[in-house]
């Protein structure tokens, strides 16, 4: 009789994944913290601060959202990541916009031709 070989591996089940849009990204970088519970806190207390009621409706959805789907257990690395990608999108942005204005010499910068 011979003995198979059990894998065992990471089921899919066991992933956690969570899609942001870049707003709900700015967001959470300008009035995330490191803390689970204080960004929770902080984003409730904005949409209670916010008048526009489209803008308080989509806050409301990013504070559950912030409830449902991410685990205090992760939230550290989760936190740590969203600051890293952040600050490469907004350092892009940066290099983008020097970009277009070294780039935007139109008929003067070539002077008349001969």
């Amino acid at each position: 009789m011979s003995k198979g070989i059990v894998n065992n591996t990471v089921t899919a089940e066991t992933e956690v994944s969570m899609k942001l849009d870049i707003r709900e990204k700015k967001v959470l970088y300008a009035y995330g913290c490191p803390d689970y519970h204080n960004t929770v806190t902080r984003l409730k207390c904005l949409v209670s601060l916010t008048v526009d009621r489209e803008a308080r409706r989509w806050l409301l959805g990013l504070a559950r959202k912030m409830e449902t789907e991410v685990s205090e257990e992760w939230y550290p690395c989760f936190y740590c990541h969203l600051r890293m990608e952040m600050e490469s999108y907004f350092l892009a942005e940066q290099f983008m916009e020097a970009v277009e204005k070294s780039t935007d010499c139109g008929e003067d910068g070539y002077g008349e031709a001969v």
